[in-house]
């Protein structure tokens, strides 16, 4: 039998001899191997204690680190950005620039060989607050006949809380409002963004966040512009036209009001003794509605003088009218001129001619066959005032004579 020391020894050797056989197989089938692991982001710890004291992480000059490791294949195969944690403590650190050591969580069984970078520069900024109008932005289109009208906002301006740089950078607070399509007025809660001059979205504290607006959605309708003329002429002068231009406006109301708009008012034109054209830019009476269009009312008032015109006519030229069938009419008098004279506004009185007037004289008037009958005339056109120089014309009916048509016979021949 062997001693007990003997047996001890045996022994030791069997272990020994095991974890040589093991420490060969582990590194021929499980070796040390090293991996590379790239764009592990850079975690900012302790940033509450910082804003404890007034600051605030404004920036980081690097926001990823490369990290290199090593352990047992089958312990790093599998390992990736996520299973490494780096991070930066800012606690303790002072306002500007600050040089921070990069630290590092590795996962059990994993040894770091090397990382960059190690550290990093951060810039430390004062905490402030600033108040910034809030504005809503219409998105969309309503449906066509549609107006939007003004929003009511339950917030009107907001406190931003950051870095000082970012928000001496806001140029305004908004909250986007989609309208599309929409009829009837909406109402929504929004959520507000602050901008830069830059037109970027800045990360800031922002109270309140959440905005209550009401979007009014008006039916429009156009109506005719109504001007009240207050204008009077001097003696021999008269209005001869009047123009509004534009004649409408797009105007938006409630339903019930815009049923019963028909026009809308402007203030009125008022001149004493006018003896010249009058253009005159007007304004629009405001009331319960909007103007949808932008504009500039202009009134033309054309202001002319009153002339008048003298045709000569022959009395020749009268036409008879209802002369009897059978009958003849002639004037008694010989030929003669016979003046007309025409009162009216210079512009028609200039452009008037004596074809424009057709003397006549109705015979169905006369008493027998010889007498008096009074001139008339016939015009397209109407006049303000017109005088004939006579009253009436003496004129005579005569009998025509009787035509005799020859009478042919026709006489048949007997054979």
């Amino acid at each position: 039998m062997l001693k007990s020391k003997d047996k001890i020894i045996i022994q030791i050797l069997c272990v020994v001899a095991a974890m040589i056989t093991w420490l060969f197989v582990v590194n021929e089938v499980n070796p040390i191997s090293g991996k590379d692991v790239a764009s592990i982001p850079i975690i900012v710890r302790n940033s509450e204690a910082l804003e404890e004291m007034g600051l605030v992480v404004a920036g980081i000059d690097i926001s990823e680190i490369r990290v290199t490791i090593e352990g047992y294949r089958n312990d790093i195969l599998n390992i990736t950005r996520n299973d490494i944690n780096a991070y930066i403590d800012v606690q303790g650190y002072k306002e500007g620039l600050n040089k921070i050591p990069v630290e590092l969580e590795l996962p059990e069984g994993v040894n770091m060989v090397d990382y960059s970078p190690k550290q990093v520069l951060c810039e430390m900024e004062a905490v402030v607050n600033r108040t910034i109008d809030l504005s809503v932005e219409i998105d969309g289109l309503v449906e066509s006949g549609y107006y939007i009208g003004k929003s009511v906002s339950s917030v009107n301006s907001v406190i931003i809380r950051g870095p000082r740089s970012v928000v001496n950078s806001a140029v305004k607070a908004v909250a986007s409002f989609n309208v599309n399509e929409g009829t009837d007025s909406l109402k929504k809660r929004i959520p507000i963004d602050v901008y830069s001059d830059k037109g970027l979205e800045l990360n800031v504290r922002i109270t309140p966040e959440i905005a209550e607006i009401m979007v009014p959605i008006y039916p429009t309708k156009r109506v005719e512009l109504s001007v009240p003329i207050a204008v009077t002429p001097r003696d021999g002068y008269e209005i001869a036209t009047i123009t509004v231009e534009p004649k409408d406006i797009l105007v938006a109301a409630e339903p019930d009001v815009l049923a019963n708009m028909e026009h809308v008012l402007t203030d009125a034109v008022e001149y004493e003794d006018a003896t010249s054209n009058i253009y005159e830019t007007v304004s629009i009476i405001t009331g319960n509605y909007i103007l949808v269009e932008n504009v500039n009312p202009v009134v033309t008032i054309n202001i002319e003088k009153i002339t008048s015109k003298i045709l000569t006519f022959n009395l020749s030229e009268i036409e008879y009218i209802n002369i009897p069938q059978g009958f003849t009419v002639s004037t008694t008098a010989e030929d003669q001129p016979i003046q007309v004279e025409v009162t009216g506004l210079s512009s028609f009185i200039d452009a008037l001619v004596k074809e424009d007037i057709r003397l006549k004289a109705d015979v169905g008037l006369l008493e027998g066959e010889i007498g008096l009958i009074p001139i008339d005339y016939e015009s397209a056109k109407t006049f303000r005032d017109i005088t004939i120089e006579f009253e009436s014309v003496e004129v005579l009916l005569t009998a025509t004579e009787p035509t005799t048509e020859p009478t042919t016979v026709t006489t048949e021949s007997t054979n």
